[in-house]
């Protein structure tokens, strides 16, 4: 299906409009109670922990000669965001894209959003 022409979109602008609202509520929601919003790097060294999870990989080419790396896009944000709650910053959130390879259902795609947050000294 082609989504991008006019009638197509027609019925899908509702939930573009929706999503918007929705993360501008959730941006609200967590500087009212002095959580900091963060960004973290989505390639990574070493790939998620979970063993369920596929990564998409990539290769990194340095441009002075180095030589190529390979990386990770992040499942999640989680270890990033943890070492950032060590490193001091009591209360943090973030919305961020995260990749998973290998899934795709009605309820699955393997980029999507997620929201991440971690407060320091809580149950």
């Amino acid at each position: 299906m082609t989504w991008w022409t006019p009638e197509n979109f027609a019925r899908k602008r509702h939930g573009l409009s929706t999503r918007s609202q929705v993360i501008a509520a959730v941006r609200q929601f967590f500087t009212e109670r002095d959580f900091v919003e963060v960004e973290t790097p989505a390639l990574q060294v070493c790939p998620g922990l979970e063993p369920h999870i596929n990564v998409f990989a990539t290769h990194l080419t340095e441009p002075f000669g180095q030589s190529e790396r390979r990386l990770y896009l992040h499942t999640s944000p989680e270890l990033t965001m943890k070492k950032l709650l060590v490193a001091g910053v009591p209360r943090l959130f973030q919305v961020a894209r995260c990749y998973r390879n290998g899934e795709r259902s009605p309820t699955h795609h393997p980029e999507f959003t997620m929201l991440e947050w971690y407060r320091a000294h809580a149950d």
